[in-house]
C-alpha cells in the first residue's frame, strides 16, 4: 500500500513541481514504493518528511542528499522500502541535489 494521496500531499507536491519537476517526480515514485503500514510514523508525518527532504533537494541545500539518505535508511530499517529502492532514490537525488548535496560532516 503506497503512501495515500491527501490534499496536503497534493498541495506540497504541486509547489515542489513548480520549483523542480524532477524532484517532484522523485517524490511521487518514493511515495508509490513506500509501505507506510510498516512504520510507526503517521501518514501525515511521512508526507511531511518526504516532501521536506525533496524540497531541500530541489533547493540544492548543503547535505540535502545526505539527510535524505539517512531518512531512506531509517525507512529501509523499518521494512517500508528495500535497500535497492532506497539506493536508486538516493542516486537520483544526488544528481538533483547539486555539488553540495553530499558533503561529509
Amino acid at each position: 500500500m503506497p503512501l495515500p494521496v491527501t490534499p496536503y500531499y497534493e498541495r506540497r507536491l504541486r509547489d515542489l513541481r513548480t520549483l523542480s519537476p524532477a524532484a517532484a517526480a522523485l517524490a511521487e515514485r518514493i511515495a508509490l514504493d513506500l509501505q507506510p503500514q510498516m512504520l510507526a510514523t503517521s501518514t501525515e508525518t511521512l508526507e511531511a518528511q518526504l516532501l521536506d527532504h525533496l524540497q531541500e533537494v530541489a533547493e540544492q541545500q548543503t547535505r540535502c542528499v545526505t539527510r535524505l539518505w539517512d531518512w531512506l535508511n531509517a525507512v529501509v530499517s523499518a521494512g517500508a522500502l528495500t535497500p535497492p529502492q532506497a539506493a536508486a532514490f538516493a542516486c537520483e537525488a544526488a544528481t538533483l541535489g547539486g555539488p553540495s548535496g553530499v558533503v561529509p560532516e
